[in-house]
């Protein structure tokens, strides 16, 4: 059954989801992209996770009382990691309980007041017009109060007449010291900039405004090269001529280009106010979206054809803003190890934090980050897009529809994003359901699913009906039953295959990465989970899976959200960010799995369901 759903609209984002009741405000805020800071794993002890109830607020329990005086809990101060959803509710989240906050973003690491330093600033000026007395160059005109600054051809050109109509009244603009515009009037309050995600399966874009930092859109959608190949090998592959090169990259310029106007139509904005991107991807994604040659990619030892961080013309790659704005392209550590790693562990200062820390981020490439005595170690795994919801008969993207979350309490219980009719189910359904039937004992440690005549004794009617034989003779499972609306929604044994097959590969390269090092998954103080995928799932059910390792107490397992968005966010309002960003990539380690004598071991190990 699916049960009745209630609204959480969080502000002042003003993003709203359904869940059940009864659900974890933590839990509802990942669901929003609102990762909440927990270092002590939602134990309710630290006191950072703090929300205020503007509506619909549930009585206070003891961890709430230890940590709030009674007049901020007459107001509504809740801790999200302790606190249920009993009904409709309105939850404001200051900036300081998220786990990547503006302030935690700008501040220095002496923790001293936050400093934005993005490359694009505007200066409005108005200066002398030339004479006699005053023969200055128009360039060196500006650069009195403006300060050193370079000039391309294409300005210059076009410069004087401008100066000149405008009455030498205006705004220039800078990236990193080079004037690409001067602007007539005052149009300091336009300065704009976006930053991506470039997923192998989805696509996150984000637009600030770089005066202050503030997101003004937010915009995702499916990568549409996936059209291509859902993975990055078979990508590779179809970019082995030209013409293939060319039509995966304006695929994913083009995806580029839809984002930046959906995100422009939000925020109310010109386009041409928009002075600079960055874009985080894995290796190939980057490579591909430059249109650079990905073969040496497909084969060992993999090198990329480049390492540090491209700055370049945002026209070049074919991104439309402002015509001389910049594009800032993340460094990359390896040829699968790339800049939405690199960007991971700059959003989350992983190489600052008290180790050994194990950061995963959990997508279709998994990459893993180790960081113990000062050294990172990265690798990624081929986890496949089943998290992502291909590659499953009925996944489909966490969208209105999909069935986000799977409870069996006697009954079947489940949830729909935006409350609607189920069509499908997204990736934290996925290991909700498998991690339901292993606990029922409708699934085996192998992988296989029980059919009738098998099932263990003392199933609820309501669970037992539920398994069937699908058309082609497999084992199914129904997660909703088939109604006016639709055909309902089933899980399959191929799907329990994927399943393990994903979560195998992150948890093979767990255990590589750990070896390598001397440490065993018991000695890790923390681990981040990473992704938009990641901010959704339930930490006992992907332990109980396998793709978390299961001897790590649970409170150290912290959602950190779409990090690589948020590290890409960070280099769009920071130079310093990016400096620190190509000083983390140039320092880890690459460890190269497929190369390591045991991971087929590991993984054929890893495949099957722990048994506990």
């Amino acid at each position: 059954m699916s049960s009745e759903q209630v609204s959480v609209t969080f502000q002042p984002s003003g993003r709203r989801v359904y869940v059940l009741p009864g659900s974890k405000v933590l839990e509802a805020a990942g669901r929003a992209g609102l990762p909440l800071d927990t270092p002590c794993g939602g134990a309710g002890t630290c006191g950072k996770c703090r929300v205020r109830f503007a509506e619909g607020a549930c009585e206070p329990c003891a961890e709430d009382r230890a940590i709030f005086p009674e007049a901020e809990l007459a107001a509504g101060w809740r801790l999200a990691c302790q606190s249920a959803i009993c009904g409709d509710a309105t939850i404001h989240v200051p900036d300081s309980s998220l786990f990547a906050d503006q302030h935690q973003i700008l501040a220095e690491r002496a923790g001293e007041t936050g400093e934005l330093l993005p490359a694009v600033r505007k200066v409005h000026l108005q200066l002398p017009r030339p004479s006699l007395e005053d023969d200055r160059p128009d360039l060196l005109r500006i650069e009195g109060p403006a300060g050193p600054l370079r000039a391309g051809l294409d300005l210059l050109r076009d410069l004087p007449t401008r100066l000149r109509a405008c009455g030498f009244a205006g705004t220039a603009v800078f990236t990193d010291h080079h004037l690409i515009d001067f602007e007539p009037g005052d149009t300091t309050a336009h300065c704009y900039g976006a930053a991506f995600d470039i997923g192998t399966t989805t696509l996150a874009g984000s637009l600030l405004d770089l005066r202050d930092g503030r997101e003004l859109a937010l915009a995702s959608n499916m990568n549409p090269q996936i059209r291509f190949g859902d993975d990055v090998l078979s990508r590779i592959q179809k970019a082995g001529s030209a013409e293939g090169r060319e039509e995966l990259r304006s695929a994913i310029i083009g995806a580029v280009q839809d984002l930046l106007a959906e995100m422009c139509r939000k925020a109310s904005l010109d386009r041409e106010h928009i002075y600079e991107v960055v874009l985080a991807g894995n290796t190939t994604m980057q490579h591909l979206l430059c249109g650079l040659d990905v073969t040496p990619l497909g084969a060992v030892p993999f090198a990329p054809a480049c390492g540090r961080g491209l700055m370049v013309r945002a026209a070049e790659l074919g991104v439309g803003i402002h015509p001389r704005g910049a594009a800032y392209v993340f460094p990359v550590i390896g040829g699968f190890v790339g800049g939405d790693t690199v960007s991971c562990m700059l959003a989350t200062r992983l190489a600052e934090q008290d180790g050994p820390v194990l950061l995963i981020d959990i997508g279709t490439n998994g990459e893993i980050v180790l960081a113990h005595e000062g050294k990172l170690w990265a690798a990624s795994t081929a986890a496949g897009p089943a998290f992502e919801g291909a590659r499953i008969r009925q996944g489909m993207r966490a969208t209105a529809g999909a069935i986000e979350k799977v409870v069996f309490d006697g009954e079947v219980r489940i949830s729909t994003i935006a409350d609607s009719e189920p069509v499908g189910l997204c990736g934290s359904a996925l290991v909700d359901a498998a991690a339901e039937l292993l606990r029922a004992g409708l699934v085996t440690s192998e992988g296989r699913m029980r059919i009738e005549g098998e099932l263990p004794a003392g199933l609820s009617p309501d669970i037992a009906q539920r398994v069937c034989v699908g058309a082609d003779g497999q084992p199914e499972f129904i997660l909703a039953p088939a109604g006016p609306a639709g055909e309902g929604v089933r899980l399959t044994q191929r799907d329990i295959r994927e399943l393990q097959l994903a979560s195998g590969a992150i948890r093979a390269g767990v255990n590589i990465l750990l070896a390598r090092v001397g440490l065993k998954t018991a000695d890790l103080k923390r681990v981040l989970i990473a992704g938009g995928f990641g901010s959704f799932i339930r930490r006992s059910n992907a332990q109980r899976i396998g793709l978390l390792p299961g001897d790590v107490d649970r409170r150290r397992i912290q959602y950190v959200g779409n990090a690589s968005l948020n590290g890409a966010r960070w280099a769009l309002l920071s130079t310093n960010a990016r400096k620190t960003a190509e000083r983390l990539a140039r320092e880890a380690e690459h460890v190269e799995l497929s190369q390591d004598m045991n991971f087929q071991m590991e993984f054929a190990e890893a495949m099957i369901f722990p048994t506990g």
